[in-house]
């Protein structure tokens, strides 16, 4: 359609008034005008769902009120759990820590092993709970930074292992000897206290960091 006639035909529309078209002139403004707002509301039809997510009974919600809203709910825990992530990636580099990608296929491949019984598979899992291997991998990286922040210094001597396999002997089976499980003992333990150092080493990086809020939530 040439572009007179686009545009005759817009404003015929929207000033609810239709001219003869020998009478219809339209000046080189007023064709930029309605050139322009136009390509104004196409482009709102087409991009609506940016301004509105949904129509009750002619009643819109905004994305604005929607966003708020999750700002509100959700927002606290997402933007906390955002800085967390990031001191920990801070401190790592101030260590000179890093996790490869092999250490992380190796996370994964445990996991898979430990869901099989089950019949589950990694990839299962995930799209179950709505998120990505990528996401997977990320969780992994700062759980292996923080197992070799805090764990380097902690020291989980014979005796605690003992002291463990006796006090929870009932949960194993009657044969089972601590040598079996010592290996599995000292890693339960390390989790133990690397879960209690972690809050207060938590608390003392965002002490010392300069952290500004622009946000209230």
């Amino acid at each position: 359609m040439p572009l007179d006639d686009l545009l005759k035909t817009f404003y015929n529309h929207f000033m609810k008034k239709k001219l003869p078209a020998e009478k219809f002139k339209l000046s080189l403004p007023l064709k930029i005008f309605l050139f322009l707002a136009s390509i104004i509301i196409i482009l709102l039809f087409f991009l609506k769902s940016w301004f509105v997510v949904a129509v009750v009974n002619k009643t819109p919600i905004t994305r604005f009120y929607l966003d708020r809203e999750l700002e509100r709910q959700g927002g606290k825990q997402v933007l906390e759990s955002r800085i967390t992530e990031i001191l920990i990636n801070q401190e790592a580099q101030r260590q000179k820590i890093t996790v490869g990608q092999d250490e992380i296929k190796q996370k994964i491949d445990q996991i898979d092993e430990q869901l099989k019984p089950q019949g589950q598979s990694v990839d299962a899992l995930l799209a179950m709970q709505g998120q990505t291997r990528k996401d997977l991998e990320e969780q992994l990286r700062l759980q292996l930074l923080i197992e070799k922040i805090l764990g380097k210094d902690i020291k989980i001597a014979d005796q605690e292992i003992t002291d463990y396999f006796e006090k929870n002997k009932s949960a194993y089976a009657e044969e089972t000897k601590l040598e079996d499980k010592k290996e599995e003992i000292q890693k339960i333990l390390l989790n133990q206290k690397m879960s209690e150092k972690f809050q207060p080493w938590l608390e003392d990086l965002k002490n010392k960091a300069k952290i500004y809020y622009f946000l209230k939530l």
